[in-house]
């Protein structure tokens, strides 16, 4: 009787750490959804009250199931990988929750396929990453009055541009020509501190996601102040973004996938982009 009772112990402790089907989802009346603390337009809170592109889109499928979304605000962590592995495959290293779904996800066939150095295996072999609904890229943003247009990175030769440390752009324009640049590269840790200089006028340039750049300059409004580059040179600086799934739930991958599509179709996705002033591109995937 102790066996069998232990037994059953284990397996409700592990069937409550997983993730869960369809029909799980449906039974509890609510799906998890995971999206980045702090991270506006995408995912943040305004008053306690959960708000962006990506809570948005997130209503949308819980909607569709006919359940309430209960947010997993997550932070960013060593990389993506790690984020998937504390919320979506294996759960959070304190308190072992997972999610159902989590947004902002690359989707890149070339990541899906990363494998781990030491072991040889995939690295996202316990999640599927499907859904693209929007293509993201980086970017540089400047005073238009002191840079009117960016033909080349050689021009932070003589301007200071602001960047997110450990970012890619950091990294990109740190290390541009062996370092002809670096000392005008300013950084920082908190991407608002940034933003708060450049308004300022403390920095005269800024490197970051086009979508961030767009809201938290309110660019549509500012295109007189401000000059927004197609990309930073030299870099490759666009990709699509989805959702991440555990990858023996993928009926539920599918079915947003299905959720996601159709509000590409029907406009619904970029009426989501404008709400927040930033313009929409669609995911590579949906327009090759």
């Amino acid at each position: 009787m102790s066996i069998l009772k232990s037994t059953l112990i284990i397996l409700l402790l592990a069937l409550s750490l997983h993730a869960r089907s369809i029909e799980d989802i449906k039974k509890s009346g609510e799906i998890i959804i995971a999206v980045y603390k702090d991270f506006p337009p995408y995912s943040f809170k305004q008053k306690g009250v959960a708000k962006g592109i990506d809570v948005d889109l997130g209503k949308k499928v819980a909607k569709a199931l006919g359940v309430k979304p209960v947010w997993y605000f997550t932070g960013f962590d060593e990389d993506l990988a790690a984020d998937l592995r504390n919320t979506i495959s294996r759960g959070n290293k304190v308190h072992k929750n997972r999610a159902d779904v989590m947004f902002r996800i690359p989707y890149d066939y070339a990541y899906m396929r990363l494998t781990d150095k030491q072991t040889g295996e995939l690295q996202n072999d316990m999640v599927t990453i499907k859904g693209p609904y929007q293509s993201e890229k980086w970017v540089i943003a400047t005073h238009k009055e002191i840079i009117p247009k960016i033909t080349t990175l050689g021009i932070f030769a003589y301007q200071t541009v602001g960047v997110e440390v450990d970012m890619l752009p950091d990294l990109h324009l740190s290390g541009f020509a062996r370092g002809l640049i670096r000392k005008n590269v300013k950084h920082y840790r908190n991407f608002d501190d940034a933003i708060k200089d450049f308004k300022l006028g403390k920095i005269d340039a800024i490197a970051g996601l086009k979508t961030q750049l767009e809201y938290m300059l309110k660019y549509k409004d500012n295109k007189d102040k401000y000059y927004m580059s197609d990309s930073i040179p030299m870099m490759k600086s666009i990709w699509d973004l989805a959702t991440a799934v555990r990858s023996n739930y993928r009926a539920l991958s599918y079915f947003i996938d299905g959720v996601i599509e159709k509000a590409y179709k029907n406009g619904e996705i970029k009426d989501i982009f404008n709400k927040y002033g930033v313009e929409y591109m669609p995911p590579i995937a949906k327009t090759q």
